[in-house]
């Protein structure tokens, strides 16, 4: 299986709309995160991209930037990011596996959304693309909002640093 994303390029970054209740999509219980059920296929790599405008960033299997929400929650994971959100966040879904390639695999878990769909989460961080990223190794989304940042390997949030410095934890409001 593949990565689920749904990806319009042309959506404006002004009609962002993120809110929600932080007992919505929370956490599931999945140990099982190297796949679901019997399938052991890989449904989904974890990446890093590491010449972006800011920055060494995680992407998804098509080299797409990803993202994370100042929004949203980390312990419990939750997602706020739904409805028009979702449109122009599109959430980072899985089915199946997941592998890593530069990413450590013991910061990435998964999530049930309330509207359905499994995203994955890294430090406990639901992950996202952004509609704006027209090619892989875009970063469109960075800073957006002053909420929406890429997602360095750490799982910190990327800060606009000179390319090749790597932030110490970072974090996002509320760690």
């Amino acid at each position: 299986m593949r990565l689920y994303l749904a990806a319009g390029a042309t959506a404006l970054l002004a009609a962002s709309g993120c809110s929600g209740d932080p007992a919505e999509g929370r956490s599931s219980d999945a140990p099982d995160l190297p796949g679901e059920g019997a399938s052991n296929k890989v449904a989904a790599t974890l990446g890093v991209a590491d010449d972006t405008a800011a920055g060494k960033v995680v992407t998804d299997s098509d080299g797409y930037t990803l993202y994370t929400y100042a929004g949203d929650g980390a312990d419990p994971s939750y997602s706020a990011c739904t409805g028009e959100c979702a449109e122009q966040w599109p959430p980072a879904l899985v089915q199946g596996r997941v592998s890593t390639k530069g990413v450590d695999k013991s910061l990435v878990d998964r999530m049930e959304r309330t509207e359905g769909g499994t995203q994955i989460t890294l430090s406990g961080r639901p992950l996202y693309r952004f509609s704006g990223d027209v090619d892989p190794g875009d970063v469109n989304g960075q800073g957006a909002d002053g909420t929406w940042f890429a997602v360095r390997p750490s799982g910190a949030r990327a800060d606009n640093l000179p390319h090749g410095e790597e932030e110490g934890t970072g974090g996002l409001p509320g760690d």
